[in-house]
Order: C-alpha cells, then structure tokens, then sequence
C-alpha cells in the first residue's frame, strides 16, 4: 500500500512504499525497543531504526545541517574510491597500485601519471 505524508515544518513529502520506513519499521532493540526509541525519530529517513544515544538529531536543524554534510562527505568518498582504482586500471599510469602511487615520488623520474 502507497501513502504519502507530510513532515512537520517541512515541505518535503514523504512516501511510503517499504518496510524500512514509518512506525512499524524494524528497530535497532527488535521487540524491546518499543519504549526506547526517541519521540523524534519517526521513521521519515534512510537508517533510521529509532537509535539516537547521543541526541544528534534531536533539533531539526542540526540534523537537517548534519545530513547535507554526510551526502556532501560521501561524495568525496565516492570520487576517493575512484581515485585508487582508476590509476591501476589505466595503462598511461602503469597500472601503478594506490598504496604505491606515493612510494614513486621517490624513483628516479618520479611521479609520472599521463605524461606530465
């Protein structure tokens, strides 16, 4: 079953479509965590399984804030993954491993991706 519902102060419309989302979703005590889950957390985001020790994201605006620097973080994991595997992967670069990219610096010509 499809639904949608609103978030509070929010604009954003939230669609229900899994079991991973809403009050019935699987939290992080199982059974036991009926009464342990904070009154904020609701079930509306990706991982939420009504654990929040610390109270991170108890404020709306801390988590909305906390969230976007976690995509933007991730972001930059991503592109770091590529950044290890694509230089073992072209021939221009020797297929030279990550974990020895920094050793080459100390060879004779040095460092020589893509011929700079």
């Amino acid at each position: 079953k499809l639904s949608t519902t609103k978030a509070a102060k929010a604009t954003r419309v939230v669609t229900k479509a899994s079991m991973y989302y809403g009050a019935d979703r699987p939290k992080w005590l199982g059974p036991f965590s009926d009464k342990a889950v904070p009154s904020y957390l609701k079930g509306e985001y990706p991982g939420d399984y009504g654990w929040d020790s610390a109270g991170l994201s108890a404020d709306p605006e801390t988590f909305a804030r906390y969230r976007s620097s976690e995509v933007f973080h991730s972001r930059w994991a991503m592109l770091g993954a590529l950044g290890c595997v694509l230089p073992e992967t072209l021939d221009s670069t020797k297929h030279v491993p990550w974990f020895k990219a920094g050793a080459l610096i100390f060879d004779e010509g040095g460092l020589d991706y893509l011929g700079n």
